[in-house]
């Protein structure tokens, strides 16, 4: 399934750019989030691995973006993490992909969260805000959900005139897709996260979803807490490794 989980995630969030090559999944996005600017060695491949990763290198350093490789347990060709770091690559972020079965999960919605399905930029905004991510992302992380083709929820939730709490959640045949879950800080540790989870997992359900998934970086504990008591379990790990 690992194949089949990197197509459906690579599909929930997307990339301003990408380009196949031998087996290869180059993506860009302005450098914004690894997801969107990396290459997924995802296929077979036949070319010499050293003059492909050579060619990779400079197509993104063309674009001013680091050169970073997703490995999987697929990656193609054996051997390629160790080559990479004999590069000097290093390993930026291990990533735990996580599915749950909510085939049994009631669709109806457990408390009054803002649910969207059309792009709203007051959304991004937000989910920027609460992560203190540098405001000038704004048009990339846009740029990136224009791409989306599949139906996807946005979900927010208020006290009082303030957003707290936002999620997104994409599906794709009988998938539903968690990313971007956060909570505002100073309201984390209250069970919020569990509320904006449940309710992308509902929505999910009611539009033909029996299994969830999502990633979530191995040393964000308090997520991953957050994610075992809700049943989610590690299908595979995954890391990128960028030029060092």
């Amino acid at each position: 399934m690992v194949h089949r989980f990197e197509e459906i995630s690579n599909n929930a969030w997307p990339a301003l750019q990408t380009m196949q090559y031998d087996g290869w999944i180059l993506r860009f996005a302005n450098g914004v989030t690894k997801r969107s600017n990396s290459v997924n060695l995802l296929y077979p491949s036949s070319l010499d691995p050293d003059h492909k990763i050579g060619f990779c290198e400079g197509l993104y350093q063309s674009q001013k973006i680091t050169p970073c490789f997703k490995i999987t347990p697929v990656a193609d060709p054996a051997g390629i993490d160790l080559r990479l770091a004999s590069r000097g690559y290093f390993i930026h972020s291990t990533i735990s992909f996580q599915t749950l079965d909510i085939s049994m999960l009631p669709p109806e919605p457990i408390s009054e969260i803002s649910i969207e399905t059309e792009l709203n930029p007051g959304w991004v905004e937000d989910f920027i805000r609460m992560n203190e991510f540098d405001p000038r992302r704004k048009s990339t992380y846009l740029g990136i959900m224009k791409q989306l083709r599949l139906p996807k929820c946005l979900v927010s939730l208020s006290r009082g005139h303030q957003t707290i709490g936002v999620g997104l959640g994409v599906v794709e045949g009988n998938f539903i897709g968690l990313f971007d879950i956060v909570v505002d800080k100073a309201y984390r540790n209250t069970g919020l996260g569990y509320l904006l989870v449940e309710n992308i997992l509902r929505w999910g359900r009611k539009r033909g979803a029996d299994t969830a998934y999502l990633q979530v970086l191995c040393d964000n504990f308090p997520a991953i807490r957050l994610y075992e008591k809700m049943g989610f379990k590690e299908a595979y790990r995954y890391w990128y490794r960028m030029k060092g």
